[in-house]
């Protein structure tokens, strides 16, 4: 991958998390206060996403590949954790908790997606014995770290406002969700990469935006499955206040359709856990929208985790970079040795052409 390329790719996972980080505060401002009940609210928005990348797809990819039975599991499990676990998971761990405590789970998925990735072969251990793999792991936990110092004052502030307003047990089902929110955003990736993007034969290595079309239409699936348990109360879903109007406007088309797009087509460029690697920029991005939008004063504790999560990153491109760079030397150090063979096993790598010569004289 070019090196200008390299950087399209990087911005394009700076601006998911823009988006993710907005989704949180506009969630808070809008959803939250006016009472949205979450299993709905994700059902509209994965129910009018999927149209919405099912157009993109025609458009952008020039045709709607449609998947065959030997392939609707890979599908449904996609949908299944990325848009359904994923989603919803985080919805009802921000209303049983707060945003901010939901951002501090968050900078959990790349630390996920880089172990499970190595535990399953998805990608090598890191290679300790050079600067950059160290770079790697540092850069990821750096990051991760930053991002959890950024809100745990925050969260302990607010939760010594509210007094005992929320109970412990409320919290731990909180907790509970937004583990199983990370978890679910990790494998959704690992899977992604590992039997689509990675795969030589798979049809669909090229199709980012009709790869996630398909994941959004099982996600919504799942999620209308979950939703009859309003069966019995059809005001849920009659009832849709005026206030919801633009954060499901949001979710659907920056959230879902733009920031899951951008998912899966960096995903076919980098690994997965350089794909997750941004995500601590969430937390970032989110304390800096609650400043202007929601008036919450940022601490030291915030400056400082923007600072350790920017370094983080910062320490995440360069390793990266490296790694490109040596690849490209390995690569051009095989192609300069093309062409030479060796005779005998003490002996060093000689011409092709040599040999031919040598056979025509005797």
């Amino acid at each position: 991958m070019a090196g200008s390329s390299v950087w399209i790719v990087w911005l394009a996972l700076v601006v998911v998390q823009l988006g993710f980080g907005a989704y949180g505060v506009i969630v808070s401002k809008f959803a939250k206060e006016n009472q949205a009940d979450p299993l709905i609210f994700s059902l509209i928005r994965d129910a009018g996403c999927f149209p919405v990348l099912l157009l993109a797809a025609f458009v952008s990819e020039k045709t709607i590949q449609i998947p065959s039975l030997r392939e609707l599991p890979l599908f449904i499990v996609l949908g299944l954790t990325g848009m359904f676990g994923n989603q919803l998971l985080y919805l009802l761990g921000i209303y049983y908790t707060n945003a901010n405590i939901a951002s501090i789970f968050q900078p959990a998925i790349p630390v996920w997606t880089a172990l499970l990735a190595i535990i399953v072969r998805i990608e090598p251990f890191p290679n300790f014995r050079t600067l950059h793999g160290w770079a790697k792991c540092l850069g990821i936990l750096l990051a991760a770290v930053g991002a959890i110092v950024m809100t745990l004052q925050k969260s302990s502030g607010k939760a010594a406002d509210h007094g005992t307003s929320t109970s412990d047990d409320i919290h731990f089902i909180g907790y509970i969700f937004l583990l199983g929110n990370t978890l679910s955003m990790a494998g959704y990736v690992l899977l992604q990469k590992k039997f689509i993007f990675d795969k030589e034969e798979s049809c669909w290595r090229t199709k980012p935006v009709t790869v996630t079309a398909w994941s959004y239409m099982f996600g919504t699936i799942f999620m209308a499955l979950a939703s009859l348990y309003y069966v019995n109360k059809p005001e849920k879903f009659t009832y849709f206040p005026e206030e919801e109007i633009y954060p499901i406007l949001y979710a659907i088309f920056v959230a879902s359709g733009l920031c899951y797009l951008l998912i899966s087509w960096c995903n076919m460029q980098i690994s997965a856990s350089l794909v997750t690697a941004t995500w601590p920029l969430q937390v970032l991005f989110c304390a800096i929208l609650s400043y202007f939008v929601l008036g919450e004063v940022l601490n030291t504790s915030e400056y400082l985790g923007g600072v350790l999560i920017v370094f983080g990153l910062m320490a995440v491109v360069w390793s990266n970079f490296a790694e490109e760079r040596k690849r490209k030397e390995e690569e051009e150090m095989l192609n300069d040795s093309y062409g030479y063979v060796k005779v005998s096993q003490y002996d060093t790598f000689v011409p092709e052409k040599s040999q031919t010569e040598e056979k025509a004289i005797n």
